[in-house]
């Protein structure tokens, strides 16, 4: 007769409750680190979607610099025009205000072009990105650790009822 050494229930029983624990551990590990890698790379897709959204504001920043030159020298020109028309000319009424209107309309131009510098001076420029959040991974931890916790008092347990003579 062979005699073949069986693996005591007690034992048995944590070495089945290690293995799941260590395969539920490894899991939310696994998962966890799958989180972050999944999160840098939204963060440096959202970054580079802002670093390329600022540099086409800047460039449209300057543009309006350019184009609100030649429009307040109009402006002001236009005002200047306005203010010298004569009062004794017979339409003057009509000339001051076809004059005024002009001069509404290139000043309407550089406040639509102010308003517009105005929001690109005050661009906010915080990355968003939806965030993977690797602490809902944290449960495979918990579950991993209550189930060795379980089988170690399950087999400590059976270890007691048994008694030690009947494994020795």
């Amino acid at each position: 007769m062979e005699n073949k050494k069986k693996l005591p229930l007690p034992l048995l029983i944590l070495i089945i409750g290690a293995i799941i624990g260590l395969i539920l551990a490894g899991i939310g590990l696994f998962k966890q680190f799958e989180a972050k890698r999944i999160n840098e790379e939204r963060y440096n897709e959202a970054y580079k979607k802002v670093l390329e959204n600022k540099e086409i504001l800047e460039n449209r920043y300057y543009e309006i610099i350019e184009e609100l030159k030649p429009l307040k020298n109009q402006y002001e020109t236009k005002r200047q025009e306005c203010d010298n028309i004569s009062m004794s000319d017979p339409n003057w009424f009509a000339n001051n205000s076809k004059c005024q209107r002009e001069a509404a309309e290139i000043n309407s131009q550089i406040n639509e072009l102010e308003t517009e510098q105005f929001k690109i001076e005050h661009y906010d420029n915080t990355v968003f990105y939806n965030k993977v959040k690797p602490i809902s991974y944290q449960i495979f931890y918990i579950i991993a650790g209550s189930i060795f916790s379980v089988a170690a008092l399950g087999s400590f347990i059976i270890y007691l009822v048994k008694g030690k003579k009947t494994y020795n």
